[in-house]
């Protein structure tokens, strides 16, 4: 039986937490990292995979240029609409990603940036990624690497264990539930990939404050709405001296975050 595994809610809430936190925090950084790696060239197609708000499609518009066509897919009618308010030239799809609508051997570059870990259908959706790539084209995965490889997030994890629960702290921790070594090995092999790399990159996320840092990774999988008042404060409180030591002079919170990026072959 596969493990669980968490779907997010995507409210308007949790848009507006994506493009403001988790955007400059995190995913801008990587997205320019994995077009380099995907060596995106002028006049490429390219397909970003669960596109969310588009951070990973306008970093690959600058590197295609406009007699490229980029596109960016995505399940959830809410994160396009703030994608297309911020973005121009490319197209934005609603759709499921396990039957993508789109034609065989359609993009150069066909890419998802650490959504496949919320994705129940992964070998569904890898299947049709590969489908719709050329046949000397690339497909490129990003997953976070373990847990392990950042102190802040371990302690960020022990302190919702102990002040919210076994069940939060295991929503909060999802994101990383395919960085467990051999996890996306097996999920490749599984799939009927043969022939792929890993890159492993080094990274991190900054944070406006300590916060910020506990409130948009509860808000992430649900959790801060419907927080006791009282265990929200205890949790807190905690923070400030378990979290302290990732805190920089400015109050800003900076955690290590590394991530595996997997560059599949679609000879």
């Amino acid at each position: 039986m596969s493990k669980p595994h968490l779907v997010p809610e995507v409210t308007d809430a949790y848009v507006h937490m994506h493009e403001t936190y988790l955007v400059p925090a995190i995913y801008a950084q990587w997205a320019h990292w994995l077009v380099d790696l995907a060596k995106i060239e002028l006049g490429h197609d390219m397909l970003d995979v669960c596109c969310g708000t588009g951070v990973l499609a306008r970093a690959a518009k600058l590197e295609a240029g406009p007699s490229g066509q980029v596109t960016g897919l995505d399940p959830s009618e809410k994160m396009l609409e703030s994608a297309r308010r911020n973005s121009e030239g490319i197209d934005w799809k609603q759709g499921e990603v396990d039957a993508l609508p789109f034609e065989n051997n359609q993009f150069d570059r066909v890419m998802c940036q650490f959504s496949l870990m919320f994705i129940p259908c992964r070998i569904a959706t890898i299947k049709e990624m590969l489908r719709v790539c050329k046949p000397d084209g690339r497909v490129v995965l990003a997953v976070w690497a373990p847990m392990n490889h950042s102190k802040a997030y371990c302690a960020l994890i022990d302190l919702i264990k102990r002040h919210a629960g076994l069940r939060t702290a295991w929503k909060v921790s999802s994101p990383w539930s395919l960085g467990t070594p051999g996890t996306m090995d097996a999920l490749l092999l599984t799939t009927g990939v043969n022939e792929y790399h890993c890159h492993e990159r080094v990274g991190q996320a900054r944070f406006p404050s300590m916060k910020s840092f506990i409130d948009t990774h509860l808000q992430l999988v649900g959790e801060l709405e419907n927080m006791d008042a009282d265990v929200y404060q205890g949790l807190l409180s905690a923070a400030d001296t378990e979290l302290h030591q990732f805190l920089l002079p400015n109050g800003q919170l900076v955690a290590k975050l590394d991530a595996n990026i997997f560059i599949l072959s679609c000879d």
